[in-house]
């Protein structure tokens, strides 16, 4: 019997496997490309952005919270202008330093007396204007430093004199309140920048609120 020797055909090799490998490895490829990416973008933002010069500048702190000291209302006869009017007045001293606000509520008797005889020396055709107002505050700011030893005492401001009564105020006097009038406002505006008007050093009293201003 004769042998076949015909070559028997191979079977041709599947197409999809190579193709599946090699789409596979491309996949793997892209997936480590993504992960370094990720990982380099990581790194960025935390270790590699704080070691950046940027990262040494000095934070600014953050701004205190004002401390508000409220005093018993006052009320005080004022000069006389044409009728006897008295002034009922409450205020609440603003600062930002516990140890301010412990000086005050220690030496209160005294604050309270001083604002009193500031406020006699007041007329009710001042204090109705906003620059009076104003001016008051400053006064008052500057008589309460000086009893807690954080500004130099004001000079005592000369009372009115009614033009029907007394002699009028002399030079002197008049000199000496306008000395008062200007340390009381280097008292409040030395906590504030001239240029920014931010606060820079907030000591001792720096503002006075009032809770209710009647003059009758």
């Amino acid at each position: 019997m004769a042998q076949n020797t015909k070559a028997v055909a191979q079977k041709p090799a599947d197409p999809t496997v190579h193709k599946n490998s090699s789409k596979k490895m491309l996949i793997g490829a892209i997936a480590a490309l993504l992960l370094i990416i990720v990982a380099g973008a990581g790194w960025y933002f935390t270790k590699g952005k704080n070691d950046s010069p940027h990262a040494e500048e000095v934070k600014a702190a953050p701004p205190k919270a004002p401390i508000f000291v409220p005093l018993e209302p006052f009320t005080v006869n004022l000069q006389r202008e044409v009728t006897d009017q008295y002034l009922q007045m409450g205020i609440t001293l603003k600062l930002y330093e516990s140890d301010v606000e412990s000086k005050i509520k220690a030496s209160l008797p005294e604050v309270r007396s001083k604002i009193l005889q500031l406020l006699t020396t007041k007329t009710a055709s001042e204090l109705l204007t906003s620059e009076g107002k104003n001016k008051l505050v400053k006064e008052i700011i500057s008589t309460s430093n000086a009893i807690i030893g954080i500004a130099a005492a004001p000079v005592q401001a000369t009372p009115a004199v009614n033009p029907a009564g007394a002699s009028a105020v002399s030079q002197a006097d008049e000199a000496n309140t306008k000395i008062q009038v200007a340390e009381a406002v280097t008292a409040t505006e030395a906590t504030h920048n001239p240029e920014t008007k931010m606060p820079v050093e907030k000591k001792g009293v720096v503002d006075v609120l009032f809770t209710s201003f009647i003059i009758q």
